[in-house]
Order: structure tokens, then C-alpha cells, then sequence
């Protein structure tokens, strides 16, 4: 005697949709994680712009002195400071020298407060004939 197969037994059917339930799943957690990571992304891409937008402001700036600082914040959040400090001090022979840039920056992630230093060198002009201004006054006529 022969069995007619008509069509899926239900245990095959309850494999089957298991199965594709799994794979979705999968797919879904990739696709979710993809978005996280692309979010992500544009963060640090955003926070990128503005320490550019910040260093070319800084390069505007004519009058750097030693031991001269400022901080603020960026809309993200992220918190900055930059210090001013002597390396190669001018001298008599020489009207110029040479000052160390240091800009770090703060931010707070899921694995704590994260921090960036970035430093640069810059010349300084021993007098510019101009009265002395801090870099904070100068930054916001900048604005």
C-alpha cells in the first residue's frame, strides 16, 4: 500500500518557518547594527569638522601669547581646551619663536569619557605692535 503525499506535514512546516525566522532575525540584527555604526560614524565625522573649523580659526588668530588658554564646547557636546605654551622662546638676535598648540578634546561614550590631544607649532611674532589680547577675546571677534 502506498501513502499519497498531498502536500507539507506539519512538522516540516514548523522547521521551515523556524528556519526563516532565524535568517531574519539575523538580517535584522546586521541591518540594526549597520545603522548604529553609520550613526556612530557621522558623530565622529561631525566632531572632525568642527576641531578643522576650530584649528582655522586658530590660524586667524595674529597674536599668540605663552601660557595663554581657552575652552569651550561643540554643539555635540564634545568639550575642548587649547593651551598655548613657549618652545622656542624669541630672542634678541632673532624677533621670533616658536609656540606649541595643544588642543584636547573630551567627549563622553558608552565606554567612558574619551579624550583626542592634537598639537601643532606655530611662530609667534615677538611684537605685533598691537596691545595684547588673550586668545579668547581673540577666538570671539573671530565669531
Amino acid at each position: 500500500m502506498k501513502r499519497q503525499q498531498g502536500g507539507f506535514v506539519l512538522l516540516e512546516l514548523i522547521v521551515a518557518l523556524t528556519i526563516l525566522g532565524i535568517g531574519f532575525a539575523a538580517a535584522f540584527a546586521g541591518i540594526s547594527q549597520s545603522t548604529r555604526n553609520i550613526e556612530k560614524l557621522q558623530r565622529v565625522q561631525q566632531r572632525e569638522n568642527e576641531v578643522r573649523n576650530l584649528l582655522a580659526e586658530l590660524d586667524l588668530v595674529r597674536q599668540l601669547r605663552p601660557d595663554d588658554s581657552t575652552s569651550g564646547r561643540f554643539e555635540d557636546g564634545t568639550r575642548w581646551r587649547i593651551e598655548i605654551q613657549s618652545f622656542i622662546p624669541p630672542t634678541p638676535a632673532y624677533s621670533r619663536g616658536i609656540v606649541r598648540i595643544t588642543l584636547r578634546l573630551e567627549w563622553d561614550a558608552k565606554a567612558g569619557i574619551q579624550t583626542k590631544t592634537i598639537e601643532t607649532y606655530r611662530i609667534m611674532e615677538a611684537n605685533l605692535g598691537v596691545a595684547p589680547r588673550t586668545l579668547e577675546q581673540q577666538l570671539a571677534e573671530l565669531q
